[in-house]
């Protein structure tokens, strides 16, 4: 359950920022520049942070994912590689 529950996590934050950027430039009207520009990565961080706090009405729903992924992940992740080293 721990791995879904990674899993499920990190595909979040793996959407969370290209979504904070796609906002920033439909807002900006250009890219933000995180690594340059203290003002633009402060913004995407301020874009993530708002939107983690309306994602925590969602926990309930990634924690269901979780419990749903677990079969699959013992199954297809953690399965094959207790099966590697008995063949």
């Amino acid at each position: 359950g721990t791995v879904a529950y990674v899993l499920i996590e990190l595909a979040f934050w793996a959407v969370a920022f290209p979504f904070a950027s796609t906002i920033y430039y439909n807002t900006a009207g250009h890219w933000p520049d995180v690594f340059n520009d203290a003002t633009d990565r402060a913004t995407v961080v301020g874009f993530i942070f708002a939107g983690a706090n309306i994602a925590r009405l969602a926990v309930p729903l990634r924690l269901g994912a979780s419990i749903a992924l677990a079969p699959w992940v013992d199954e297809n992740i953690l399965s094959r590689g207790s099966n590697s080293t008995e063949e």
